[in-house]
C-alpha cells in the first residue's frame, strides 16, 4: 500500500524549528505519520472549498491541535500549523480566510499561501 504523501509548508517549518518541547515535536511526527498511512481519515473534517479540505489532527493531553489542508485532486497533504487549543477558532478563521482569499485571487499552489 502506498502512503499519502506530506508536504510541511514553509512557515510550518520555521514554527516547528522554534519549538522546543520535546513532546509537542513526538506528537506532530506522529501526526504526520498516521497521515500518510490514513490519509484523509486521519483528519477531521473542518471546511471545504472546491478540492481543498481544511483539517485538523486533535490532542488532549497536552490540548494541541495539528491543521492540514488536503488537495482532493492529486491526494497532497500539507502541514500548515501547530497550536494550542485555545486559539483554535482564531486560527482555524485565519486559515479559512487563507484560502478564501487564495480562491478569489486564483491559487496556483497551496505552498504561495503559507511560504512566509
Amino acid at each position: 500500500m502506498k502512503g499519502f504523501e506530506v508536504i510541511i509548508v514553509p512557515s510550518f517549518q520555521k514554527e516547528i524549528e522554534s519549538i522546543k518541547e520535546k513532546r509537542q515535536l513526538e506528537l506532530i511526527c506522529k501526526s504526520i505519520e498516521k497521515i500518510e498511512r490514513m490519509g484523509k481519515n486521519a483528519i477531521k473534517l473542518l471546511h471545504v472549498r472546491d478540492k481543498y479540505v481544511l483539517g485538523e489532527i486533535k490532542f488532549m493531553r497536552p490540548p494541541y491541535r495539528l491543521y492540514v489542508i488536503f488537495n482532493q485532486e492529486n491526494e497532497k497533504f500539507y502541514i500548515v500549523r501547530w497550536e494550542h487549543k485555545e486559539k483554535q477558532q482564531k486560527v482555524i478563521n485565519q486559515l479559512i480566510g487563507k484560502l478564501e482569499y487564495a480562491f478569489e485571487g486564483g491559487i496556483k499552489n497551496i505552498m504561495e499561501l503559507f511560504s512566509h
